[in-house]
Formats: C-alpha cells, sequence, structure tokens
C-alpha cells in the first residue's frame, strides 16, 4: 500500500473515530419522539409523560409523545425499528419484547437485533381488578367458578403478552384453571370497559386503577407482585391469598432502533436516569405509583435476555400460538 493510501485510509478512520461523538454533540437536531404501544390514559403513557419534561431539559431539545396502539405493542415497535438510528426515535417497552416471535406470526422485526438498550425507566405492580358488579366477592370465588365451568371466566388486559396478560396466565397455570382472555387496545379501554361492567374481571397496572379502588368503583382482588404494593398496600398479594407467586411487575423501559450511536445512547442514557433520579423526579414518579429504577444500557440488555425462558413455558401452559 502506497504512503498517499495508507494516509487516506487513516482518515477515513479518524473521521469514523470521530462521527459518534460529533453526532453527539449536535444531537438532538430535531424533536425526539417517544412512542408509546398503547393508547392515552393507561400506565404506559403516564410514564412517558412523567419523564418528558425532565428528558427534555436534560437533552435542551424537544420530545414529543407519541402513541401508536395495537398488536399488544408489536405495532408501536414494528413502527420504531423502522425508523433513522439517529437518537431521534425510541420507543417505551414493557417485558414483552422478547416473546413477540411466540405471539405474532407475522413479525416485521427481529426483536433480538432491531433494538439497542437505552435503559430502565421504572416499574410497577400489577392488580387484578372486577367491576363493581362482579359476581365474586374474592380471589377463592374466582378460582372456584374458573374450577366449575373452564374458560367460563373472561378477563381483560392491556394486550396479548403484556405482563398483565403473562401474570394472569401465570395465576391460572398455578392452579390448574382456564380462563378466557380479552385482549385490549390498552389499560385505558379496559378501564373504561370495567367502570362500564362490560367486562366484570381485568388485570391492569396499579397506577391505572389506584383512584377507581379508591373510589370504590372497581374491586380489588390481588395483587400480581411478590411484595405488597405502597401504592395499595391494602391489597394482598396471590401469594398471601394462597394462589401462588403471580408476579406481573410491569418493567418500563427505553429502546431505540439498533444502529444507535453509542455516543447518542449516552446522552439518552444520561437524561433518562437524570429524569428518575432527582429528588423531584422520584417523588413525581411515586406520586403516579412508579417505583423509578434507572441504570446502564448494559443492564437492560442483560435482563432482556432472561426474559424469553422465565415466560415462555407460561405461553405454552396457556395455550399461546402466534397469531
Amino acid at each position: 500500500m502506497s504512503v498517499h493510501r495508507r494516509v487516506f485510509v487513516a482518515s477515513l478512520g479518524a473521521i469514523a473515530a470521530a462521527g459518534s461523538p460529533a453526532r453527539a454533540q449536535t444531537f438532538p437536531s430535531q424533536p425526539v419522539h417517544v412512542v408509546v404501544p398503547f393508547p392515552p390514559g393507561g400506565g404506559t403513557d403516564a410514564l412517558a409523560r412523567a419523564i418528558q419534561e425532565p428528558m427534555q431539559r436534560s437533552l435542551g431539545g424537544t420530545i414529543i409523545i407519541d402513541n401508536k396502539g395495537g398488536g399488544g405493542g408489536s405495532i408501536a415497535h414494528d413502527f420504531v425499528a423502522k425508523q433513522p438510528a439517529d437518537g431521534h426515535w425510541m420507543v417505551v417497552i414493557a417485558n414483552n419484547l422478547p416473546l413477540y416471535p411466540y405471539t405474532v406470526a407475522k413479525l416485521g422485526f427481529d426483536p433480538k437485533t432491531a433494538f439497542i438498550p437505552i435503559g430502565f425507566i421504572a416499574k410497577q405492580e400489577s392488580v387484578l381488578v372486577g367491576s363493581a358488579d362482579a359476581p365474586w366477592a374474592d380471589l377463592k370465588a374466582i378460582i372456584a367458578a374458573a374450577k366449575a365451568a373452564p374458560g367460563s371466566v373472561q378477563y381483560g388486559t392491556a394486550g396479548l403478552t403484556t405482563p398483565m396478560h403473562l401474570s394472569a396466565e401465570q395465576f391460572a397455570m398455578l392452579n390448574g384453571l382456564k380462563l378466557t382472555h380479552v385482549p385490549f387496545r390498552g389499560t385505558g379501554p379496559l378501564v373504561t370497559d370495567l367502570l362500564g361492567g362490560h367486562i366484570k374481571l381485568g388485570m391492569s397496572s396499579i397506577t391505572s386503577v389506584a383512584p377507581q379502588i379508591a373510589a370504590g368503583k372497581l374491586k380489588p382482588y390481588a395483587m400480581a407482585s411478590l411484595e405488597r404494593s405502597s401504592v395499595a398496600p391494602n391489597i394482598p398479594t396471590f401469594k398471601e391469598l394462597g394462589a401462588g407467586d403471580v408476579d406481573g411487575t410491569i418493567v418500563y423501559t427505553l429502546l431505540a432502533p439498533a444502529g444507535t450511536p453509542p455516543a447518542v445512547v449516552a446522552k439518552l442514557n444520561k437524561a433518562l436516569n437524570e429524569a428518575v433520579s432527582t429528588p423531584e423526579g422520584k417523588e413525581d414518579l411515586k406520586k403516579r405509583g412508579f417505583v423509578p429504577v434507572g441504570g446502564t444500557p448494559q443492564q437492560l440488555g442483560d435482563w432482556l435476555k432472561i426474559q424469553e425462558p422465565i415466560w415462555v413455558p407460561v405461553l405454552k401452559a396457556a395455550g399461546i400460538k402466534p397469531e
């Protein structure tokens, strides 16, 4: 290789190495879109809007919340996977990304390669609730009804393979029940139908139903978590009620399209951690029913890898197949 050729190649390498930091310095150059996979009114939407303002301050740019419901969240993920990998597009996920191959027949993206982790946002518990006119006095009555007539007890959730859906099927598996799942396009529509008595039972994020429980408009049956919720400490867990270790803890995280420059990922992660770690941020999330988490992209990547072996057996026990 000639001297001139070596100098040219070396110059290209230097430009490539400097590209990512340079992009980070100019980022964001346009509004950053945070896509929520559910309609407005649910817990995921509330959380995205809680971190919107503090992340804007940290990034020095505008953040827009986009709601794209449907497909148990897969529609929003498919949309974001196809956006430019420049940091201006992210999606809020809640546990179910690794399970899409087991539930969605025609998936337009590969969950293992389409995204890059940004970081953990927060977590909250799920709760089994009934409408005001639900016919069951307690969890034992629900179990008895489901055993007496398999499939007769219907329950709603925000969608297929959401933590709420998985925990309800885990409850069924641990207790030898056959329940009928009614997926909604988000928690907001589910709560509306619960309040109207159109569906009698639902597994929801505690944030989305705590006010209605407090007002006596919804009946709480059991908390799907390993310990009682600080938001509703009077509601016992499934385990306390003898129904097993049912865990529907919803872990909310941020992902960006694969190929997003590392320096931009680092800047987004820093803004996210600042949003959930300040005293004001922590207090705001607590008031909304969330437990702030934070952490590194690597920690999120490691966590995503262990979800598949935990929940695929639950999917199989429930007879859930790609549709």
